[in-house]
Parts: C-alpha cells; structure tokens; sequence
C-alpha cells in the first residue's frame, strides 16, 4: 500500500481473532475429548477432515484451551490415570520385594 502524502510504502497487516481462528468440534471427536481420550479424538479429526497431524493437534488443543470446564475435567482424568499408575507400580514393587525376600530367607540351602 503506497501512501500519497509521503510517498512511503505501509505494510498494512491483518490480525485475525484469536476467538475465530478454529471451529467447532464435530461430535465424535467432541464425545472422544469428554471422555478424555485426546489421541483418538485427533485421530478421529484426521480422518474425517483430512487434516496432519499439527493441524488437528491445534484444533484440539484450541477446544480445550476455549473451554475451561473440559480443561479441568481432563486434568483429573490424568491425575486419576497417573495414581493408577504409581498404585499399580507399587504394588509390582511389592511383590518382587516379597519374593527377593522369601528367595534370600525362606528357601532352604543346600
């Protein structure tokens, strides 16, 4: 863009709004993120609209960044995962314990 006055060229940039940038969920990829599985739902995203995988990551992570309800719903799932997990891990933690413990005291040596 030439500006008459002062012969100077201005680089006009057009912003677009953050609100505006990404759609709506479609349903099942919707549903898929409710129940906390956030990689089927960009699965899901991928083959229904032919998008790669970056392009689908953003949609997603954009749904859940716009709402904060899921957000926090997400972050419990996670946490409730990452406590089965340790819970699971200690639990094999404690059974190798007790059999170390029965090998070097219990069995009888030869």
């Amino acid at each position: 863009m030439v500006d008459s006055s002062f012969g100077l060229r201005v680089r006009v940039v057009m912003r677009a709004d953050p609100t505006d940038r990404f759609k709506p969920l479609p349903p099942e990829p919707a549903t898929l993120l409710s129940e906390g599985r956030i990689i089927d739902a960009v699965k899901s995203l991928r083959a229904s609209h032919s998008l790669g995988r970056r392009e689908a990551k953003n949609w997603v992570d954009a749904h859940i960044a716009a709402d904060p309800l899921l957000r926090a719903q997400l972050e419990i799932q996670q946490r409730t995962a990452r406590r089965r997990f340790f819970l699971i891990f200690l639990a094999a933690d404690a059974v190798i314990a007790a059999a170390i413990i029965y090998y070097l005291f219990y069995l009888p040596s030869n």
